[in-house]
């Protein structure tokens, strides 16, 4: 119950920390521009805001796969998490009960045989908690290249449009960057929860592997082997 109290607490502070860096991102591309206007000789200060979805929009086109495979990196993540905290199957005490169970159910009489037995069941254990960890990687490497991507199409754009103006300023420059990074963002954003849950989740199956074989050891240290002498 300690240790699934345990990875229950870090699971949720772990979305809590995603939640806070989306809110985080959006707070900050919340960004107020002054103009001035002339009214009866004096200056009048205007206030406009730019919201996270302007920013997003301005991304094109290319932010809408990385904006479908964030919520595939979410929806991976979110049911990853709740599967491991309701199986348990990341606790040391429930993979001993459960090759005690395999060992117990076993006709094998040597220690090589059982052996064989319970790495074939740790595998199939482990299979059932690898399941997605190789498509959340995969979309985890996938984002920032769309994200760069989408940055490379968006200067050329910017450059096109620099190339086509009769006058040229630092702003006109400064913007069409700006808007060109906007993918890069969103790809960094995305991949930065997929990668660092799929390493948090692989943590927890590799504890399993060095577990389940001191578990075999275990078990096993009483059969006498096929290679004894009778």
């Amino acid at each position: 119950m300690k240790i699934a109290r345990k990875y229950r607490t870090i699971t949720r502070a772990f979305l809590l920390l995603v939640f806070l860096a989306v809110a985080g991102f959006g707070y900050a591309q919340e960004k107020s521009t002054v103009a001035v206007s002339p009214v009866n000789g004096a200056g009048a200060m205007v206030a406009s805001e730019e919201s996270l979805y302007d920013t997003v929009k301005q991304g094109g086109a290319m932010m809408i796969p990385i904006l479908a495979i964030g919520v595939f990196v979410m929806t991976i993540i979110i049911e990853r998490s709740i599967f491991y905290l309701k199986s348990k199957m990341y606790s040391r005490k429930f993979l001993a009960a459960y090759l005690s169970e395999k060992a117990s159910a076993s006709g094998a009489k040597y220690k090589e045989e059982m052996e064989a037995e319970l790495r074939g069941e740790t595998q199939i254990y482990v299979n059932r908690m690898e399941k997605g960890l190789a498509f959340l990687n995969g979309l985890g490497n996938i984002a920032p290249i769309l994200g760069f991507l989408g940055t490379v199409i968006g200067m050329i754009d910017a450059f096109a449009a620099i190339a086509a103006a009769t006058t040229v300023n630092a702003k006109v420059v400064a913007v069409g960057i700006q808007v060109a990074l906007v993918t890069t963002a969103g790809g960094l954003m995305v991949a930065a929860p997929a990668i660092i849950s799929y390493s948090f989740f692989l943590h927890l199956v590799q504890r399993i592997y060095s577990g389940a074989e001191e578990e075999i050891a275990e078990k096993t240290k009483d059969l006498p082997r096929l290679s004894s002498p009778e």
